[in-house]
């Protein structure tokens, strides 16, 4: 059994002499780089020994195995190295530092012409196997230059992700696998060794007898499912079956004309001061609810949720609460029904504010956070930016975190690389809306240093990305040492974070714009804090949906409990809580019933009782002005559900952005300390 292997080379190596190759060394001609391996002899050794990266670590397992029990399988392994090319795996170089990772679109490409490695990959495709197995990220597969001319002339498995997948053509023998961060937690390996893992088993299924090369490149077969558990799974595209069962009755999503309204904003609003030190935009996370939704029976107007029947929260109230929407990428394509809307209409009209409300655009890092490559390039994300009509738009980021210490200095270049490249075909094609400099890092130092970069290139506006984990303190020093590098003409934009009592020092430090979503998420993220008002935080009062709610399926394994004590105990506290919010009954009478069903929610479940009697003894929702709290009354405090638990989270932001302009404006706010934590029940605010 004829079978080919082709990986990449790593970063991590066995050796880094001080004196390594580097990529002058490979491009000064072929006696200066064997006189350079001559002063490297005492390092050389075989290509597939050099190499420690988690990716070629696990590989090598299963080249272990076919080596040493695999005698029907005859391997041939190379490996395309950023420095030597396309190389058998066997022959010895020199220890070097050179990788494709980063480099631009131009760059990549001219240097993988001086390595003929397009050429040399063509030939090896070309000849006749059976079975081929190809590992490189998108970078290497760049490098590659795979087109609709590629004779791959045996069947092959090329594993990647799914920007790179995108980008491939169609081949009848090529059978494109894309793995991502599901299916690293599937298989419980880190996404920078997976198809490291994935060719392991392979490898061992090979010589096991398990796997042949029909099974593993057959179209109706799922080979992730196969290498999951060594069974031949249908792939979900494709999977039929013998047995037509009766499709799932779907509740019928009904339209309500009245919604789709863009909104008017009246002239006060555009006038309001805080504007002019710091804007507040809020993400957009299809947050929207049925404005006719029926509390007392738990029933959507419109059969079930859909944007065509849903309302936004600006249009719950007479102005919107934040000053711009923040769109990501990944949010606005991840269904078709949504790609499809906003590439039809436009993003202001699908979000329904007027063209001149400012929205800003990202490519939503967290989401591809662990892919070796953004799954978006510079091109791709102009056309976006300009066919959907953003007034602002950020260039495309990679996230350094600590799960990627190892990676920190390609994604800091990656990213620096990208915001050039955005900048620089912004200015050529003269387009209308704002770019905005993406800028990630590790500590102030390297933030500012970014950041000086930026402003040479001609940025007037920056964006910090990566603190969302990190503390006030520490990111207002991260600000300051930035502004240090920057001119007071350029705007500083701070991704994900928006902390109430930090807002001043943030503004002052030279930050002009926020985002975060925090205070509309603590709605039903955290226990204490569901509900904010301007006197500090509340806890919401907890009557999950007995069948519905997950918590709520617990009880159903209690062996004290039916089906009907469940539901008359939810009844009963719904009852008591609505009696209480109308006058009509008495506090202890609704303590009680909350806390009778609120004990067999959770066998662990945190004792309410003192939460619930702050929040129904000081009634917060009664001292609100906002529309929500005025219309829907107690039930806005009744944590239940996507459409008590959303408007609660735009009335949350509707105190927030309050409380934002008096901190704006100088104010105190007696309930924070200056750290931004609340002072009553030792609640976290931020």
């Amino acid at each position: 059994m004829r079978t080919l292997i082709l990986t990449s080379c790593t970063g991590e190596k066995a050796s880094k002499p001080a004196n390594q190759l580097v990529s002058d060394d490979f491009c000064s001609g072929r006696k200066h780089l064997q006189s350079r391996e001559k002063e490297l002899k005492d390092f050389l050794m075989p290509a597939e020994s050099l190499y420690t990266g988690q990716q070629h670590v696990r590989l090598m397992r299963g080249v272990g195995l076919i080596r040493e029990e695999g005698k029907q399988v005859n391997l041939e392994f190379q490996i395309l190295s950023a420095g030597y090319g396309l190389i058998p795996s066997d022959r010895k170089i020199a220890p070097y530092e050179a990788t494709f990772q980063g480099m631009k679109k131009g760059e990549l490409r001219h240097w993988a012409e001086q390595l003929d490695v397009a050429k040399d990959f063509a030939a090896l495709m070309a000849t006749k196997r059976d079975l081929s197995i190809i590992l490189l990220g998108d970078s290497y597969l760049e490098a590659c230059q795979i087109n609709e001319k590629t004779d791959f002339a045996s069947p092959t498995l090329l594993f990647c992700g799914k920007g790179a997948a995108k980008k491939l053509p169609h081949h009848k023998n090529l059978k494109v696998v894309t793995l991502s961060n599901p299916e690293a937690k599937r298989f419980s390996c880190g996404l920078v060794a997976l198809k490291g893992e994935m060719a392991h088993r392979i490898c061992s299924g090979l010589v096991l007898g398990k796997l042949t090369p029909k099974i593993l490149t057959a179209t109706k077969v799922d080979v992730l499912s196969v290498l999951e558990n060594g069974k031949v799974a249908a792939s979900k595209q494709n999977k039929t079956s013998d047995k037509k069962k009766p499709p799932a009755k779907k509740t019928v999503m009904r339209p309500n004309p009245q919604v789709d309204k863009v909104i008017q904003i009246p002239k006060s609003w555009w006038d309001k001061p805080h504007r002019k030190k710091l804007r507040y935009f809020i993400p957009e996370w299809d947050d929207l609810v049925d404005p006719d939704f029926d509390f007392i029976t738990d029933t959507h107007s419109g059969g079930r949720g859909d944007w065509g029947n849903q309302v936004y929260a600006h249009q719950m109230y007479p102005e919107p609460n934040y000053d711009g929407l923040l769109m990501s990428r990944a949010v606005a394509e991840k269904s078709k029904a949504k790609r499809d809307r906003i590439n039809d209409i436009g993003v202001h009209r699908m979000l329904r504010v007027p063209r001149e409300f400012p929205i800003m655009g990202d490519c939503g890092a967290f989401d591809y956070i662990m892919e070796e490559v953004p799954p978006y390039t510079t091109d791709d994300v102009l056309d976006y930016y300009t066919r959907l009509d953003f007034d602002l738009g950020i260039s495309v980021d990679h996230l350094i975190v600590s799960a990627t210490e190892d990676q920190k200095l390609y994604r800091y270049n990656l990213t620096i690389n990208n915001a050039d490249e955005l900048l620089k075909e912004h200015h050529k094609a003269k387009l209308k809306w704002e770019p905005i400099g993406a800028v990630q890092g590790w500590d102030p130092d390297s933030y500012a240093k970014a950041a000086g970069q930026y402003v040479k290139m001609g940025y007037k506006y920056i964006a910090l990305g990566g603190m969302v984990r990190t503390t006030s303190r520490e990111i207002l020093q991260c600000v300051q040492k930035v502004r240090e590098k920057v001119p007071a003409d350029i705007s500083i934009h701070v991704l994900g974070v928006a902390r109430l009592d930090w807002m001043n020092s943030f503004a002052e430090a030279g930050v002009q714009s926020v985002d975060s979503a925090s205070y509309l998420r603590q709605a039903w993220m955290r226990v204490n804090q569901s509900y904010t008002s301007f006197d500090g935080p509340y806890a919401a009062l907890r009557i999950p949906e007995a069948g519905k709610s997950f918590r709520a399926k617990n009880m159903e394994a209690h062996p004290d409990l039916t089906e009907s004590k469940i539901l008359k105990m939810e009844q009963a506290a719904l009852n008591a809580v609505r009696a209480y919010g109308s006058k009509k009954g008495s506090l202890e009478d609704a303590l009680e019933a909350l806390l009778e069903y609120d004990q067999f929610v959770t066998a662990e479940r945190v004792d309410m009782r003192d939460a619930y009697v702050r929040t129904l003894t000081h009634r917060p929702w009664e001292k609100c002005g906002c529309a929500i709290c005025q219309t829907w009354g107690v039930e806005v405090v009744i944590f239940r559900g996507n459409n008590r638990n959303r408007r609660r989270g735009f009335h949350n932001t509707y105190v927030f952005y309050r409380l934002l302009q008096k901190v704006l404006a100088g104010e105190s706010i007696p309930f924070l300390t200056k750290d931004g934590t609340t002072n009553q029940l030792g609640l976290n605010l931020v």
